[in-house]
């Protein structure tokens, strides 16, 4: 195991694209087989300039999200990467893919059977590592784990209770145990918030620790706040804190 490694790939990409589950799904939705939703998140850097937005775009088939297409693009408005996903195979685990452009990282899953095939390469110049992994039973990946938190909202803003989830990481070919908690908020009625980090104390010695917070009757995300997807100009980790902006 390479626990550097997890400061770079379990990050903002999990929460990148804001689905809409059916508790909340703007009434379009309901009423048309197929429907396109477009939104907003804007990143700052640790010094409050923004490091790069993202641009979502949500197709709905039969009012339930069907794929989502995030497209990044730096401070200049130049496109820098892209992030791909598919639920229609698993709401948890979908297919995706992701690129930087800038360094021709990827990383991506396909789910097939109870198996899920996952691959990915740090730069342009390595070889793409691809494996095997089983679909286990509370396995999340990549944008999947925001449907997670979703569709148990309820659940984890309620008491102290600890979930946990077994979140894939396909750089390192494996999952790995991740605990979700709910942090209080003063100030901020009608939102709930949840830090999420290794279960192992060895593991959150190198990992990120993420912080996001919902809407609770819209069930929207409204900020993240931990490491990007995304690495600085000179591939290193850089944390952020993305506030979401939607249509109405």
């Amino acid at each position: 195991m390479t626990f550097p490694r997890m400061t770079k790939y379990l990050n903002a990409a999990t929460f990148g694209v804001l689905l809409l589950t059916d508790a909340a799904l703007p009434s379009w939705a309901l009423s048309a087989s197929r429907q396109e939703e477009v939104f907003q998140g804007v990143a700052r850097d640790e010094r409050g300039e923004i490091a790069y937005t993202e641009e979502h775009s949500m197709i709905y088939e039969d009012g339930r999200p069907h794929r989502n297409e995030t497209r990044y693009r730096d401070a200049k408005g130049d496109e820098i990467a892209v992030l791909k996903s598919n639920f229609t195979t698993h709401p948890y685990v979908p297919n995706y893919s992701f690129e930087d452009r800038r360094f021709g990282r990827q990383d991506g899953t396909f789910v097939d059977g109870n198996w899920v095939k996952v691959y990915g390469r740090a730069d342009q110049d390595a070889p793409v590592q691809q494996e095997r992994v089983r679909l286990e039973d509370g396995m999340v990946t990549g944008q999947g784990l925001h449907m997670y938190l979703r569709d148990h909202l309820d659940q984890l803003a309620e008491g102290n209770a600890i979930q946990q989830v077994r979140f894939l990481v396909p750089m390192e070919g494996r999952d790995f145990t991740f605990r979700i908690r709910r942090l209080d908020m003063p100030g901020a009625p009608g939102t709930v918030a949840f830090g999420i980090e290794a279960d192992s104390w060895l593991l959150r010695l190198v990992a990120p620790r993420l912080e996001v917070r919902y809407d609770r009757e819209t069930r929207r995300l409204l900020s993240y706040q931990g490491a990007s997807n995304l690495l600085d100009a000179d591939r290193g980790v850089q944390n952020v804190t993305i506030t979401y902006r939607y249509p109405n």
